[in-house]
């Protein structure tokens, strides 16, 4: 077996994650994020994207003219939203349950399962109480957590293989419904025989865990739907969206 280098999340993964998610349909995600900003937010001056990754959805607001920040935690992430970075789109490293902005957003949201990458309730308490800080009275929060039945069907126990710019990537899934915990491993192969691994963890958490957390944190919860629609999830919701503001 190649020599494995174990290594922080992100840090080959970055270079390699648009062509890696390239099935996903950003465009219509983006669609859908924006009905929920329009139909919440009159008119929306600056939004913050929390965990935007390589910036695929800030590149979208900015080319339709809205002014956005978007942050991630990781640096690696980052570097690459800063080639996106054009016009009125900003990127900065920050860490969600711990951050400042000197502005206050219209809308903010946090998307792709972000907040799945918490993995106790404490710290998703500490993610909702930060955001908070940064809301203003009508200020909406939009956030995401991904579900069990989406862990289960679509990614525990599968591997998939792929070719970036020459290079083997490895992906796989493992899923603990026992500890709600899903690990992925990404493996790096090396020309030289060396491997590179990075480790994921995603938390799952149920609609009456974040709805209690958000309770506590004085969230006032404007809808909970289901994959891209305004209804409610349902048992085969793959994405539960939720959409809060600050109780007044």
């Amino acid at each position: 077996m190649s020599p494995i280098k174990y290594i922080d999340p992100y840090s080959d993964l970055a270079p390699a994650y648009d062509f890696i998610l390239q099935g996903v349909d950003y465009q219509g995600w983006y669609a859908y994020i924006r009905k929920v900003m329009h139909e919440f937010v009159d008119d929306p001056d600056l939004i913050l994207e929390l965990g935007c990754g390589t910036g695929r959805f800030g590149a979208k607001f900015s080319a339709d003219n809205y002014t956005i920040y978007g942050m991630d935690l990781s640096l690696d992430m980052v570097r690459v939203a800063k080639a996106r970075a054009f016009r009125n789109f900003r990127v900065f490293c920050g860490d969600i349950s711990r951050f400042s902005l000197a502005k206050t957003p219209d809308f903010i949201f946090a998307v792709h399962d972000t907040m799945n990458y918490f993995l106790e309730m404490k710290e998703v308490q500490a993610a909702i109480a930060s955001v908070r800080q940064v809301m203003g009275d009508e200020t909406i929060f939009m956030f995401d957590v991904t579900t069990e039945y989406n862990m289960q069907k679509n990614f525990d126990a599968q591997t998939t293989c792929y070719d970036v710019r020459g290079q083997d990537v490895e992906w796989t899934n493992h899923y603990d419904p026992k500890e709600k915990l899903m690990v992925s491993t990404l493996r790096f192969f090396n020309n030289d025989g060396t491997c590179r691994e990075e480790n994921h963890f995603q938390r799952i958490y149920s609609i009456k865990e974040i709805t209690e957390v958000l309770r506590r944190e004085r969230m006032e919860i404007l809808g909970i739907f289901g994959d891209f629609t305004f209804s409610e999830p349902v048992e085969e919701t793959v994405m539960i969206n939720f959409v809060v503001r600050k109780k007044k």
